[in-house]
């Protein structure tokens, strides 16, 4: 699309926001929940060339969906999964997913990666790929979890930079080795620093006090 019909198909969009020409859907008596201010209010909502141009009354649309009583929300994102847990493809579980109004994860590879290491991770990727539904991924901090396991590979700091630019790894999962981190041991902090500036996840269960402190301190 050049720059002229991107032009033409804002102003459509205007126009149709501004009730000056139907939109292509209209839901209505929907009960709207505003997730900024938690009211749930019963209004219309009209769709135009794939978004939402407007919430309201007075709305009408080339096709009109009367769905009174039934909420209309953004698709919900859960933030924290594993989905090799599942037992399921990332495929499958989009598809068990969508329909309870979950429309995107961010999954942490950690029991694939124990398996197959960066191959596993980047699997994943691959499966992920081209669906309906957004996957998002951080990188496991601790591959194998302690040097108790017997796992079927190991993430060290070079392992984790080869994956650090790939566009769906959003940054470092829950570091788990808070012993590592409270001693200062290099490598875990090695790992902490490849992810500085990104998001990084904490897990640290009955931490307190100025452990705990120290914990959060180091990012």
């Amino acid at each position: 699309m050049n720059d002229k019909e991107s032009i033409e198909l804002m102003q459509r969009r205007i126009k149709a926001a501004r009730r000056q020409i139907p939109s292509d859907l209209v839901l209505k008596k929907g009960r709207v929940v505003n997730v900024f201010s938690g009211e749930i209010l019963q209004r219309d909502l009209a769709v135009h060339q794939g978004v939402i141009v407007g919430v309201g009354e007075g709305y009408t649309g080339e096709q009109e969906v009367d769905v009174q009583g039934r909420f209309i929300a953004p698709g919900l994102i859960d933030g924290h999964m594993h989905i090799e847990s599942t037992m399921l493809l990332p495929s499958r579980l989009a598809a068990s997913l969508l329909v309870h109004g979950t429309t995107a994860i961010v999954s942490d590879p950690h029991e694939i990666a124990n398996v197959m290491g960066v191959e596993g991770i980047r699997f994943m990727l691959r499966e992920s790929e081209g669906l309906p539904f957004d996957i998002f991924f951080m990188a496991p901090s601790c591959v194998p979890a302690t040097s108790l396991e017997t796992s079927g590979a190991s993430l060290d700091h070079e392992a984790l930079a080869s994956l650090r630019e790939e566009p769906r790894i959003l940054g470092l999962a829950e570091m788990m080795n808070y012993p590592g981190v409270l001693g200062g041991d290099e490598k875990v902090l090695a790992k902490l620093q490849l992810f500085r500036g990104r998001a990084i996840d904490g897990h640290a269960p009955s931490l307190g006090g100025y452990d705990l402190q120290a914990y959060c301190s180091a990012g």
